[in-house]
């Protein structure tokens, strides 16, 4: 089943979680998730060969701004077998405290040499966050990830896609949310995160159209929260 449109549509629980994923892998899960009908019941992914999608080099060489489709086929063979062992986490808040969701992403990858593409499968447990989406989500076309050069720029670009259904918004949010969810380096710290993280992708996506701006709040010396505001192009 594959979406006319070539938008990737997820819950925001998806969009918000901690993906786990380096850029290349990221690229193929996108192109994978634009591929998936988000209106479809949960029942038409039921069966493996319905979370089956194929990913030809062609399409991984346009989103990764590659040259050389020979070695965009080399890539997506060697990106697609990490993708087995790639988990992704939810996290969320119940009634009696913060309740830990780890899924993998990827139950099965195949390729046959010479074709030009792989075929990767969704595990079951991911459907659910991908298809039968009516309210929560988040979307955006895959070509606005085209070209991207750094895993933090496109996970900000979802991050604030999820907080607003127009082109603007804004959102502030604890910087311990943040990092955790960018899956920042440990070492760094509040302030090395604004200047090495932050900063670095709002230029990226500022050279994209976007329009972003961003407050620090701090609890004596650090910082504790981020505000963003954001216009998209």
């Amino acid at each position: 089943m594959k979406s006319k449109t070539e938008n990737i549509v997820m819950k925001n629980a998806l969009a918000r979680a901690q993906h786990e994923l380096k850029l290349s892998e990221k690229r193929i899960i996108a192109i994978a998730i634009s591929k998936i009908n988000s209106k479809a019941s949960k029942l038409d992914y039921k069966h493996e060969q319905s979370r089956t999608i194929k990913i030809s080099a062609k399409e991984y060489q346009k989103i990764a701004g590659r040259k050389d489709r020979r070695n965009a086929y080399r890539d997506i063979i060697e990106i697609s077998e990490t993708l087995i062992k790639k988990q992704l986490t939810i996290k969320s808040n119940t009634m009696t405290g913060t309740k830990k969701t780890v899924i993998n992403w990827v139950a099965a990858v195949e390729y046959e040499t010479g074709r030009g593409e792989v075929e990767i499968t969704f595990t079951d447990k991911i459907m659910p966050y991908l298809c039968a989406i009516e309210d929560r989500f988040t979307a955006y076309a895959l070509k606005e990830a085209e070209g991207i050069k750094s895993i933090y720029t496109w996970r900000m670009l979802e991050f604030l896609t999820s907080w607003s259904t127009e082109k603007e918004g804004q959102r502030r949010i604890p910087i311990k949310d943040y990092k955790e969810m960018m899956e920042t380096p440990p070492s760094h710290k509040n302030a090395d995160t604004i200047k090495r993280i932050i900063e670095p992708t709002i230029a990226e996506l500022e050279k994209r159209g976007w329009t972003i701006n961003y407050e620090k709040t701090k609890t004596g010396r650090e910082i504790t929260h981020v505000t963003f505001s954001w216009r998209k192009p």
